[in-house]
C-alpha cells in the first residue's frame, strides 16, 4: 500500500512539474511577431505517430519535422537542418501555444515571439479570385542602384497559391498562401528564415512588399512573362587565370590542415562552397548526398567547404561536427573560414569572384576546374531543379571518361 502511494506521488509530481497540456491534433495557424507592426504567418500540423507527438512546420509541399524535448513546463522543438529551435508552452486545453523562435546562427540572436492556435475554421471555396498562376518577371528593390531581378513561379488552385522566386544565387524555397480579389499573400518559415510577400495585382502586373526578419523590407514589382529567365548560373563565376587554390587555412573536423591534393588525386571532385546557416546550401547538400551515393564508387569525391558565422574555430568545428552527424553527411566537411564571400574568393584566386553561397566548383581528374555553378535552385523550383540534376549527372559521367593520370 505504501509503495503504491509513493508511486502515485512520484507520478503526480512529475505531471505537475511538467505542466504540459496535450495538444489537439490537426492543423494549427501560427504567427511570428517580427516587430510591433509585422507578424509573419506560418502553418503547423500536430499528430501522433506510434504514440509519439509529431509537430511539423508546413510550407506548401514542404514539411519540417521538429525534434521535440520537454524542458520543465515548456517544449523545445529543434530544427534538424539548422541550428535553431522553438521554445513554447501549450495552454491548459491544448489549443494554443506561446513561446519564441531563436536562430543560433545569427550574429545577433533575437528571440522572436511566436503564438499558434488550433485551426477550427471551415475552409470554403470562393467563387472569385485573381489568377496569378504562371511565371512572372519580378524585380526587388526596383528603385535602388542594384535591383534584384528574379523569376516568380506560382501554382494556384482556387484561393490557395504556392511557388517560389528564382534568383541568381538560389531560390526562396517553398512559399504558400492565399489569393483573393486583386491581392495575395505568401510566406515561408524554416527555422533559418521567415519571409512574407504581399502583392496587389493590377492586370498583368504586381506591386508588392517583401518582409524578411525583424527589420528588412523592400518593394517589388512583377510582370507576367511565360518566357522569364535569369542569366546562366554556369557563367557568373568563371576561371580567369592559372593560380592555384589557396586552401592553406582550411581545416578538417580534426583541426588538421586540409590536403586537397590527396583528395583530388585521379578523382572528379566537387568543392561545395556553403554554410550551415544557408537554406539553399542545405537543399544542395541533400542532392549531393544522393550524388555521392550514386557515383563515389566510380571516382567522385565531394568536399563541403563551410564558411561559418563567427571567428572562434573551436566553436565552428563543434557546430560542423554536430551538423555532419545530424544530417548524416557521407562526404568530407571542412571549416574554410568565416561566413564571407571575400574570404571564399581569396581561396579561389583563379576565379573572378565567389558571389554566392552556395557555389559548386567541379574539378576533373586532371586537377583542372571544369565547371562552376553559382547558387542552387532546389526542389521548390520544380522543372528547373530536375533539369539541373540531369545536367550535373551528365557532366560527372563525362568527366569520368576524361584524362586519367
Amino acid at each position: 500500500m505504501r509503495a503504491t502511494l509513493l508511486l502515485f506521488l512520484l507520478i503526480s509530481q512529475r505531471v505537475c512539474s511538467l505542466n504540459i497540456a496535450i495538444p489537439h491534433p490537426g492543423k494549427w495557424l501560427g504567427q511570428l511577431a517580427m516587430n510591433d507592426r509585422l507578424s509573419i504567418p506560418f502553418t503547423m500540423e500536430i499528430s501522433k505517430v506510434k504514440n509519439k507527438q509529431v509537430i511539423e512546420i508546413v510550407n506548401g509541399k514542404e514539411r519540417i519535422s521538429l525534434q521535440l524535448k520537454d524542458d520543465g513546463d515548456s517544449v523545445i522543438g529543434r530544427f534538424r537542418e539548422f541550428d535553431a529551435y522553438l521554445k513554447f508552452k501549450f495552454n491548459e486545453n491544448g489549443e494554443e501555444l506561446r513561446g519564441y523562435w531563436l536562430n543560433l546562427n545569427k550574429k545577433t540572436q533575437i528571440k522572436i515571439p511566436i503564438n499558434a492556435w488550433l485551426d477550427k475554421t471551415v475552409t470554403e471555396m470562393v467563387s472569385e479570385t485573381t489568377n496569378i498562376h504562371g511565371k512572372w518577371r519580378a524585380i526587388f528593390s526596383p528603385n535602388s542602384e542594384n535591383p534584384d531581378v528574379t523569376v516568380g513561379i506560382f501554382e494556384q488552385s482556387a484561393q490557395c497559391v504556392s511557388g517560389t522566386f528564382l534568383t541568381e544565387t538560389g531560390d526562396y524555397r517553398f512559399l504558400s498562401g492565399t489569393v483573393s480579389v486583386g491581392q495575395f499573400s505568401i510566406s515561408t518559415f524554416n527555422g533559418s528564415w521567415a519571409f512574407l510577400f504581399e502583392g496587389k495585382v493590377v492586370n498583368d502586373s504586381i506591386y508588392g512588399k517583401f518582409y524578411s526578419g525583424p527589420s528588412y523590407q523592400t518593394d517589388w514589382i512583377a510582370v507576367k512573362d511565360p518566357n522569364a529567365t535569369l542569366r546562366d548560373p554556369s557563367k557568373l563565376t568563371y576561371v580567369e587565370n592559372e593560380k592555384e587554390f589557396n586552401f592553406s587555412a582550411i581545416k578538417t573536423l580534426k583541426r588538421k590542415s586540409f590536403d586537397y591534393r590527396k583528395v583530388s588525386k585521379n578523382k572528379v571532385v566537387i568543392y561545395q562552397i556553403m554554410g550551415t546557416w544557408c537554406p539553399n546550401c542545405i537543399d544542395e547538400l541533400h542532392y549531393y548526398k544522393e550524388l555521392y551515393k550514386k557515383y563515389n564508387d566510380q571516382g567522385l569525391e565531394i568536399v563541403a567547404l563551410a564558411y561559418e558565422v563567427g571567428t572562434n574555430e573551436k566553436s565552428q568545428i563543434k557546430r560542423l561536427k554536430a551538423f555532419k552527424k545530424r544530417l548524416s553527411i557521407p562526404y568530407e566537411v571542412t571549416l574554410a573560414g568565416t561566413s564571407s564571400k571575400d574570404v571564399a574568393s581569396a581561396q579561389f584566386p583563379m576565379m573572378n569572384e565567389i558571389m554566392s553561397f552556395p557555389t559548386s566548383v567541379v574539378v576533373g581528374r586532371n586537377g583542372k576546374i571544369e565547371y562552376v555553378h553559382t547558387g542552387f535552385s532546389g526542389p521548390a523550383t520544380g522543372e528547373v531543379y530536375e533539369e539541373y540534376r540531369k545536367e550535373m549527372e551528365m557532366l560527372i559521367e563525362r568527366l569520368f571518361t576524361q584524362y586519367i593520370k
